[in-house]
C-alpha cells in the first residue's frame, strides 16, 4: 500500500527532473538531501519518489552519475537487473554507477575464519545495531536474513560484475569504502557492515 506522501513525492520528483540541468547526478535510496544530487527513495517520507526497478522517467543519456548505497540487496535479482539496465540507459557515455552493498564473499570469509571473527569490526558493528552475534554462522545469517535482505538478493564481486556486464557496463572496478578516483563520488558511502561492504564502480 502506498504511503499518503507517495503521490506528492512523485510530483516533486517529476518537477525536479524537469527543472534540473543535464546531466543529472542521481542517488537511489538516499535518506537526506545532498548538494548537487537529485536524491530519491521509495520510503514513506521520501521527498522525491522513484521506484528504480521500473522505467525511470528520464531521457537516454541524461545522467552523469548514479549512486546507490545499500539498496540492491533489498530487491530481487530480476528487479536488480531492471535497475542496472535503466542506469545504463540513462547514463551518458562515460557516466559512472557506484554501488555499495553487503559483501557476501567477505562475510563467508569471516565465517570460515571461525571464532576469531567474533571479535572483529563486522561482528561488533552488528552487535551495536542490536543484532545477536554469538557464533561465526551469524556472520552469514545476518547479511542474508536481516534488514529485509531475505526478500532481495545478495552479491559478491564476481556476481555483481557479471550482472553489470549483462546490463552493458564495462570497466567494472572494486573500490575502497568511501574512496573514489572520481571526485564527485568520493566520500559518499556509509559503513553499514563494519567494513564488510562491497563497493563497485562501473562505466557506461
Amino acid at each position: 500500500m502506498l504511503a499518503v506522501n507517495t503521490p506528492l513525492a512523485r510530483g516533486r520528483f517529476s518537477r525536479a527532473v524537469q527543472a534540473a540541468p543535464r546531466p543529472l547526478n542521481l542517488e537511489i535510496g538516499g535518506r537526506a538531501a545532498r548538494p548537487g544530487w537529485l536524491v530519491t527513495s521509495v520510503n514513506a517520507v521520501a521527498r522525491h519518489y522513484l521506484d528504480a526497478t521500473r522505467r525511470w522517467p528520464l531521457e537516454d543519456g541524461s545522467v552523469r552519475f548514479v549512486f546507490a548505497d545499500n539498496v540492491i540487496e533489498h530487491v530481487t535479482l530480476g528487479a536488480g537487473r531492471a535497475l542496472f539496465a535503466e542506469a545504463y540507459r540513462c547514463l551518458q557515455p562515460g557516466g559512472v554507477i557506484r554501488l555499495v552493498t553487503p559483501d557476501i564473499g567477505r562475510h563467508v570469509e569471516l565465517y570460515l575464519a571461525g571464532p576469531p571473527s567474533l571479535d572483529g569490526s563486522t561482528a561488533q558493528h552488528y552487535r551495536e545495531s542490536g543484532l545477536v552475534v554469538e557464533h561465526p554462522v551469524d556472520l552469514i545469517r545476518i547479511p542474508i536474513g536481516s534488514f529485509g535482505h531475505h526478500a532481495g538478493y545478495v552479491y559478491d564481486f564476481d556476481v555483481l560484475g557479471l550482472e553489470l556486464k549483462r546490463a552493458g557496463f564495462g570497466s567494472i572496478t572494486r573500490c575502497e569504502l568511501g574512496r573514489s578516483g572520481v571526485p564527485e563520488l568520493d566520500g559518499l558511502d556509509q559503513d553499514r557492515a563494519g567494513g564488510s561492504q562491497l563497493v563497485v564502480e562501473a562505466i557506461r
